[in-house]
């Protein structure tokens, strides 16, 4: 019985507060239209001033005195996938020595394999150059 009354209370209280709220409104800031009204002329919100490219120069200039550095190739944005390609670098370079072996181990095997049905020995450098020509041959 005491919980329902604190929660009845407590539900007035916020129709209270609620109901002051709506009767004050919300308040009107006018950020690119300029009103005619006199009234209304208090709720405009002033205009950021923004600073010139020359002045970003400038200061870009000053803080990257490096003359290694290129202080205007700072200012250029990024392109949007940079951090993606940032992150996935590791598993990337992860993959690629994986494929690495992956391909000296298919050409190793095909080496034993020419091995033994010729009976003569090819090294390594000739069964990798045999099989960029193939590769080559295959996109044409």
């Amino acid at each position: 019985r005491r919980e329902q009354s604190t929660a009845l209370a407590a539900k007035e209280a916020r129709r209270k507060t609620m109901a002051e709220s709506e009767e004050s409104g919300p308040v009107i800031r006018f950020r690119n239209y300029t009103p005619s009204s006199e009234g209304l002329k208090g709720n405009e919100v002033p205009k950021p001033e923004v600073p010139s490219v020359e002045e970003q120069v400038g200061s870009a200039a000053i803080i990257h005195s490096d003359p290694t550095q290129e202080p205007l190739l700072n200012l250029a944005p990024k392109k949007i996938n940079w951090d993606l390609k940032r992150d996935m670098e590791p598993q990337l370079k992860k993959l690629r020595a994986m494929t690495d072996r992956a391909i000296i181990q298919l050409i190793r095997e095909r080496v034993a394999k020419e091995e033994a049905t010729e009976g003569t020995k090819t090294d390594l450098s000739t069964a990798v150059a045999q099989r960029q020509r193939g590769e080559l041959e295959d996109e044409d």
